[in-house]
């Protein structure tokens, strides 16, 4: 499927923070903030559905942290959900259990002198 480099659409995608560095999720949507319900403190964001009463922006993340849409929408590659919800699952554990690796630290190009060998 081709895309119009021009016409964002929401999709998750993934794409490196730094040349050399490792793959991170990011994704594009819209997240709605509507009056269906007559008063906006009734209202929390959630994602667009037919029901809403506007039709939101589209908004960009990269790695959890806001974005540019362009950014996202011109990088990187399109990503299943399964692909994206493992990114993002594995830059928390790795930010957890093992700080000093590549995925802990995405806006840092990989140096493979400073790589602790693999456990196997």
């Amino acid at each position: 499927m081709s895309r119009a480099i021009d016409r964002p659409e929401p999709c998750l995608r993934q794409l490196k923070q730094a040349k050399g560095g490792v793959w991170v999720p990011s994704r594009i949507h819209r997240t709605c903030h509507c009056t269906i319900n007559g008063y906006p403190e009734d209202n929390s964001p959630h994602p667009w559905r037919d029901t809403c009463d506007r039709y939101p922006r589209l908004e960009a993340e990269i790695n959890g942290r806001p974005a540019d849409v362009d950014r996202v929408w011109t990088s990187g590659r399109r990503v299943t959900m399964a692909e994206y919800l493992f990114l993002k699952a594995d830059r928390a554990w790795a930010r957890e259990h093992a700080p000093q690796s590549p995925e802990a630290n995405p806006w840092r190009p990989i140096d493979l002198n400073t790589l602790a060998p693999p456990n196997f």
